[in-house]
């Protein structure tokens, strides 16, 4: 996790007016609408919430994007405190609730024997490995778990869609060597999928508001236009491949997305 100022996170904040910033968990049945995101993003939100074991009291929110999990949890009892280098989100979790915030990398998070639970959803892939398992064990308070909701890549992975995660079978091995043992394995990819298509469909909606607007000018100065597309083309080039990341099919012909739900060790 890096100290900077997420634009994804403020684009889908202030532009979307999206509260929660991860994947949703969609029912088979839903239309791909931004009101059906919504719901699937409060459905995921009360799927890690209900593996939170009954012991629990105390929760660190790993990456806690605009505090919304978090303000539920304070609701429902629970002492939260939060946990990111992103600027906005230490501004958007102040606004929203009276509760501490870490503004630092989970890397050098330092506080031991703190808490009960610690969540990580989708902010585990940004953390180092050798890092997560070592620094969340000195965290927890004996007996303490970890969450974990995330996308990983799977064994033979390609294109783009292998950039960005944490390799499925490195993770799970760096668990086997850590002091956590695996309580709950669940495989949800099928559920999350639609947000990638909801995704591509807003994208491809602004990429033809554009081509509507700018038929004039290119109409107009045909040459002018040639010479933007030939000193941007390597941007374009770009966009269109980072376009491949909202690809469904691709995306689960490369990647799982998982819960993982930890309990702490005292061995080594």
């Amino acid at each position: 996790m890096s100290r900077k100022n997420d634009k994804t996170l403020r684009f889908y904040h202030e532009v979307l007016g999206l509260e929660r910033l991860h994947y949703g968990m969609w029912q088979a049945e839903d239309d791909v609408t931004i009101a059906k995101f919504k719901e699937a993003q409060i459905r995921y939100e009360d799927f890690l919430i209900a593996n939170i074991p009954p012991d629990v009291k105390k929760i660190l929110d790993v990456g806690c994007g605009t505090g919304i999990m978090a303000r539920k949890l304070l609701n429902m009892g629970y002492d939260v405190e939060g946990l990111s280098p992103d600027v906005n989100q230490k501004k958007y979790f102040a606004d929203k609730l009276n509760a501490k915030f870490h503004s630092t990398k989970f890397e050098n998070f330092t506080e031991t024997n703190q808490f009960n639970c610690l969540i990580m959803s989708e902010s585990s892939q940004y953390i180092k490995l050798e890092k997560l398992f070592t620094n969340a064990h000195k965290a927890l308070k004996n007996g303490g778990y970890l969450i974990i909701c995330d996308y990983f890549v799977k064994k033979n992975a390609t294109g783009i869609q292998s950039k960005s995660g944490h390799k499925y079978d490195a993770f799970v091995k760096q668990i086997s060597k850590s002091r956590f043992e695996i309580i709950k394995e669940k495989d949800i990819t099928e559920s999350v999928v639609k947000t990638l298509d909801i995704g591509k469909d807003f994208v491809s909606r602004i990429q033809k508001t554009v081509e509507i607007y700018t038929e004039n000018i290119v109409k107009k100065h045909p040459h002018f236009t040639n010479l933007i597309l030939w000193i941007g083309k390597k941007k374009i080039k770009k966009y269109r491949k980072q376009l491949q990341l909202l690809d469904s099919q691709e995306f689960k012909k490369n990647k799982t997305y998982r819960l993982f739900l930890l309990h702490s060790t005292t061995e080594s």
